[in-house]
């Protein structure tokens, strides 16, 4: 029994420096390290079909910038084998993040200009003056809002009607629902669609003598598993929507999504609507420093309307507002 004990002890002291040396090795640690390294990078870049995964994946620019800095790190410290995998990894979630924008300024699509600013105001933000002005200085033409509570829609009438005689305000009960669109050109078939317990307004801009679809919508905020099913509903309901109608379109709101979830992608591509960005331009949230925010908000825009530019631009909400400059025929 105790000529047993001690092979085993043997054995088993053995198999621990055994262990010692492999991980004494160089090479043999900065391969564990990679494989350790390679697990999240996986979940980040599988489709993100799932719950979990789409929480995860929001973060897909963060995550690219640590991989970026942990190349350099790893080449500084002469580990050229990390560096290398980490590397790739960097460049794997870089294809992924400006897959999906559009790099091209397509501007020789019309004649008529047509300047767009989409904005969630924050229903308890209280700074009702501020943003008003700060939305006449900017100018724009066609101008969509969520988060649209009972203060915010007296506000907005009352501070822009002048400028933007044709509007749609849609309250609701949930204040974080709400939402409006205000035009200076002339409105059509404007409709308020109540789905899910969200709000959207459709309806036809009339630039010149064509008339431009829009759907301004807010889906919900994906933060539980019924919100995210809500959510992905609600996209699917914009997207049979945009297929069953005729001419141009704007779709435009806070989608709570970024730029390469599947499903959006999915809705972009069924739709064959182009996102306007022509970089990341995240807008959410604004606390945070920008390489910490994330793109949800959107203005989608059809093959026959050229976009020039799209900027985001801080006001006074937990969302930047982006603006876009379109060209559209017209005629």
């Amino acid at each position: 029994m105790q000529q047993q004990k001690l092979k085993f002890l043997l054995k088993f002291s053995l198999v621990l420096v055994r262990i010692y040396c492999w991980f004494r090795q160089k090479k043999n640690l900065e391969r564990l390290l990679a494989a350790f390294l390679l697990v999240p990078a996986i979940l980040l870049l599988v489709p993100s079909y799932t719950f979990k995964l789409t929480l995860l994946q929001s973060f897909l620019f963060q995550a690219m910038l640590v991989y970026g800095a942990l190349s350099v790190f790893w080449i500084v410290k002469h580990h050229y084998r990390l560096a290398g995998v980490n590397f790739v990894i960097y460049f794997l979630l870089l294809v992924k993040i400006s897959g999906p924008i559009s790099k091209t300024y397509r501007i020789d699509q019309g004649e008529e200009s047509l300047r767009v600013l989409q904005f969630n105001v924050l229903s308890i933000n209280d700074k009702y003056d501020e943003t008003i002005n700060s939305v006449l200085n900017l100018d724009p033409d066609f101008v969509s809002f969520q988060e649209v509570s009972h203060q915010w829609a007296e506000s907005l009438v009352g501070g822009l009607s002048a400028d933007y005689p044709f509007y749609k305000v849609v309250e609701h009960e949930n204040q974080g629902q709400g939402i409006a669109v205000f035009s200076k050109y002339p409105l059509q078939e404007v409709e308020e669609v109540h789905l899910d317990e969200t709000a959207n307004i459709t309806g036809k801009i009339l630039v010149g003598n064509e008339a431009v679809n829009f759907l301004a919508l807010h889906t919900k905020s994906p933060t539980t598993r019924s919100k995210w099913n809500n959510r992905n509903q609600h996209l699917k309901w914009a997207e049979e929507y945009v297929n069953n109608q005729l001419g141009e379109f704007l779709v435009l709101g806070d989608f709570n999504t970024v730029p390469w979830d599947n499903r959006m992608l999915h809705f972009q591509s069924s739709t064959e609507l182009t996102d306007s960005r022509k970089k990341l331009t995240p807008t959410y949230p604004t606390w945070n420093p920008f390489i910490a925010q994330i793109p949800i908000d959107y203005i989608l825009h059809s093959k026959g309307i050229g976009c020039d530019s799209l900027d985001a631009v801080r006001i006074t909400s937990d969302h930047k507002a982006i603006m876009g400059s379109f060209l559209v025929a017209g005629k």
